[in-house]
């Protein structure tokens, strides 16, 4: 039987998600086999953009303070979005590419499609590398792996023509190379040798295009090679410097980076190939969701700073993708599919007045984490939606953060109030959007501020809205069906009005709703994903083939979980992509799942079957296609593989609370006045509130509209629903 933590030495696993606008951090307790959620530990400080480490370092002191010992501390695990950044902005280091001969044009060319195909005036995206960085090699390999260079009687790349190469690559001066051949994703090792003899000639570090993802198709394995040594540089000194300010700190654990397949490795694995940890931000809050609610439907709805990230999970397991982008550029490894909308707590209300009328707009601009929103006085004067909840009454100045970051209603309003008066017509009429008061007063100051605030909750709900039926459609779903998940800051605070929007009946928000993603980086498993090209008939004379490529992918995620050092026992998935004969797109099917046990060689030997593969795939393709053609052949394009380890169990621990009245004030949510009661959490009190109603937490504030009711669970988790009268109505 497990012992609980308070039986044993109590230890830690800290959790860091540092965001746009805030750093978050969780400390969740356990006795190193399971882990309470309940008892989890929270803190927030504000981001330091120009060095993230400062604010890890900040925070993390700052949690160490609140009772940890930091010799009780297990791990710490990091999510990051550094490497997006870079990306996004261009601050990336110099990078040079080497292709083969008659290849040079890769980036130009891409797919071969416009961004917009019906835009007249579109021009193509600029590629990342220009051409003058590209450099041609007389060597490719053909689709087994043989090395094929063309002209020559032995094959590969001599050192004469290494020699020529050195010194074209030279006068480009690069930062980091790139090498990604012809068919290089069939002879992995052949081009990391390439590769190799460059970095020792050049001095820069090199990175072959297979070691980093070796599947087909040229142009996105090309560019994702291109991103990860683009990002090197930067990585390495920011993991570099993480680690001296968890030794000037004492914190002598294991250290983690969380990754965008919502899983996390060891902070040498990230240097390695830190690429996988671009998307990792928004992916740990949906593979916290997965971790406390296994096996439910779920539509995560992470509502931060910056934006809004939306996640789904189907049956507890997050939906991953391999045609995610980072801006413009093809990202091919498994991720977790997260769509953001500019729509975050310090997302900018302002007028458009681009068009024949003015009208409002809400984000993508984000006021950020300084000055932030008007209300946080900190010399900002554009309003975000931060403000437009204040001036609603939705959240209290004096307790945002549990009153340790008071905000200034008087300056929300007036910001608010002045986007009124810039959308009001050119001869000084009202538009739609701002109402006819007009002076400096209070009385008038507010009425136009009731109106901008009104009208930006709507359009940010409608925004958000149209975004997640794009998102489910595209998998053959409908919201109604689905719970939300709601975090972030400012996640409670809207997530009823977007459920309202869209038919969704029940919302959660969880206990640490404010620092979610950091939980999620805290209870992260350990996750490796891979691939193979392999591209065959689905048929029992080709069966031992795919049988044996599949058995050398798991032998190779059993191998790398070796480095990882972790005890616990995993799950390897073992899954392929498969097609009609003829069908330009995919799905993922699965293969098997096989125990991943510690300090064994594996469960034994694997064994596919025919007749059991082409069932899933049948059944699959009908719920996503709506039909199935037996007669017609399947191929098997690429096989994956991946090990997920969950570091103990985790636990919803004896957090529960009831609810305790504190007070009641005036909301408006809906274009109407309404009063609501105020509650916070507490040991004893009510067991459910109805709407209208606020319910005030240190990291976050809960909206309860008309028509929904809250409860409580023993994690201390809210649970809110729409009433059975409100749904009957609304079904008739």
């Amino acid at each position: 039987m497990t012992q609980s933590p308070t039986a044993a030495r109590r230890r830690w696993r800290i959790g860091i998600d540092v965001g746009g606008t805030f750093t978050d951090l969780v400390a969740v307790p356990g006795d190193g086999t399971s882990w309470s959620l309940a008892d989890a530990v929270t803190h927030k400080v504000p981001s330091t953009p120009h060095d993230p480490s400062q604010g890890v370092e900040t925070g993390l002191a700052q949690l160490l303070e609140r009772g940890i010992a930091v010799e009780d501390v297990a791990a710490v695990a990091h999510g990051t979005t550094i490497g997006l950044n870079a990306i996004l902005q261009g601050r990336v280091a110099r990078a040079a590419l080497v292709v083969s001969a008659g290849h040079r044009d890769v980036l130009q060319i891409a797919r071969a499609r416009m961004p917009r195909s019906f835009d007249l005036h579109a021009t193509p995206e600029r590629p990342i590398v220009p051409r003058e960085h590209v450099l041609e090699v007389a060597h490719r390999f053909a689709p087994d792996g043989t090395s094929v260079s063309p002209g020559r009687a032995s094959p590969g790349v001599g050192e004469a023509e290494l020699a020529r190469l050195v010194e074209r690559l030279t006068a480009v001066a690069p930062e980091v190379v790139a090498v990604s051949l012809v068919g290089g994703y069939a002879a992995r090792e052949a081009e990391q040798h390439l590769a190799d003899r460059l970095a020792a000639a050049l001095g820069v570090p090199v990175t072959s295009a297979a070691a980093v993802w070796p599947e087909a198709g040229e142009y996105e394995r090309t560019t994702l090679a291109l991103l990860d040594a683009q990002i090197t540089p930067l990585m390495t000194g920011y993991f570099t410097a993480l680690r001296e300010r968890l030794r000037r700190l004492r914190v002598d654990a294991r250290v983690y980076i969380t990754t965008s397949n919502g899983g996390s490795v060891s902070i040498e694995s990230a240097m390695r190939r830190p690429v996988q940890t671009v998307l990792s931000g928004p992916a740990g809050g949906v593979s916290a969701a997965a971790t406390a609610w296994p096996g439910t439907d779920m539509v995560t709805v992470d509502m931060g700073g910056t934006s809004s990230d939306i996640g789904v999970l189907r049956g507890g397991r997050p939906v991953l993708t391999t045609t995610a982008t980072v801006g413009p550029h093809p990202l091919m490894t498994p991720v977790v599919e997260v769509s953001a909308i500019g729509a975050g707590g310090g997302s900018v209300i302002g007028a458009d007045r681009s068009g024949a009328q003015p009208v409002l707009r809400v984000g993508p601009a984000s006021t950020g984490a300084v000055p932030g929103p008007a209300a946080y006085g900190a010399g900002g004067t554009r309003p975000a939606l931060t403000d437009a909840y204040v001036h609603a009454g939705v959240i209290d100045p004096r307790t945002f953060l549990g009153g340790t970051f008071p905000l200034r209603a008087d300056l929300a309003t007036a910001a608010l109030a002045q986007v009124a008066d810039d959308l009001a017509q050119e001869d000084g009429s009202p538009s739609s959007w701002a109402p006819a008061a007009t002076g400096a007063g209070p009385a008038a100051l507010a009425a136009r501020a009731d109106g901008v605030a009104d009208a930006a909750l709507r359009v940010a709900s409608v925004g958000m809205a149209a975004r997640l039926r794009t998102v489910l459609a595209a998998h053959g779903e409908v919201p109604e069906r689905y719970t939300f998940v709601a975090f972030g800051g400012a996640g409670g605070t809207h997530a009823a009005l977007l459920a309202d929007e869209v038919g969704v009946r029940r919302v959660l928000v969880p206990a640490a709703a404010g620092t979610f993603c950091a939980l999620g980086a805290a209870i992260a498993p350990i996750r490796r994903d891979v691939a193979r090209t392999v591209r065959t008939v689905v048929a029992e004379q080709n069966l031992d083939a795919l049988t044996t490529s599949a058995a050398e992918l798991e032998r190779e995620v059993l191998d790398w979980l070796r480095t990882q050092d972790v005890a616990a026992t995993g799950t390897v998935t073992l899954s392929a992509d498969l097609r009609y004969t003829g069908q330009p797109t995919t799905l993922e099917v699965l293969l098997a799942e096989r125990p991943a046990e510690p300090g064994t060689d594996g469960p034994g030997p694997l064994r596919l079957e025919t007749e059991p593969v082409l069932r899933r795939f049948a059944e699959q393709h009908e719920r996503v296609h709506g039909f199935v053609d037996p007669t017609a052949t399947v191929r098997a394009e690429t096989l994956r593989a991946s090990v997920s380890v969950r570091l103990g169990e985790v636990r919803s621990g004896h957090g529960g609370a009831a609810f305790v009245k504190t007070g009641a004030r005036d909301v408006r949510y809906d274009g109407t006045p309404r009063p609501a009661s105020v509650h916070a959490l507490a040991e004893d009190g009510e067991a459910a509130v109805t709407g209208p109603a606020v319910i005030e937490k240190a990291d976050t504030t809960v909206l309860v509209p008309a028509g929904w009711t809250a409860t409580t669970d023993d994690g201390g988790n809210l649970h809110l629903v729409r009433d059975a009268v409100e749904i009957t109505n609304e079904e008739g």
